[in-house]
């Protein structure tokens, strides 16, 4: 599936359910990927069954991983402003044994969502 495909499934998806999930280890902290430019990447999934496919596929890196959904109106509340703070992107559906996404902005995450959801 392509990059933007992935980014089309995970608005509908996200859209659809109100629900985003990322990656969470058992001390709390979250799943985070150094990306290029010394950055660091977020990822989030518009579901529970895209984390725990991606575990089968690299359990090596991700087996102590649990899914954690949140509603996307607490997302905007209470993560965003975290991740803003730490200056991350955000990586939308995460997927395959070589773990490929689409990193982008914060900012775009939200308006995206915003204003797809102003429409539906």
């Amino acid at each position: 599936m392509s990059s933007g495909s992935q980014i089309d499934k995970f608005y509908k998806e996200v859209i659809e359910k109100q629900v985003l999930w990322f990656g969470e280890f058992p001390d709390g902290t979250t799943l985070e990927f150094e990306v290029s430019d010394n950055k660091v990447s977020f990822p989030v999934w518009s579901s529970k069954s895209r984390i725990l496919r991606l575990k089968k596929l690299a359990p090596e890196l991700l087996s102590e991983i649990k899914p954690r959904g949140m509603v996307w109106s607490d997302f905007k509340e209470h993560m965003i402003p975290i991740l803003h703070e730490k200056g991350r992107l955000v990586n939308l559906n995460l997927s395959g044994k070589g773990l490929t996404g689409f990193d982008l902005p914060l900012s775009s995450l939200v308006n995206n969502l915003e204003a797809q959801l102003s429409v539906s």
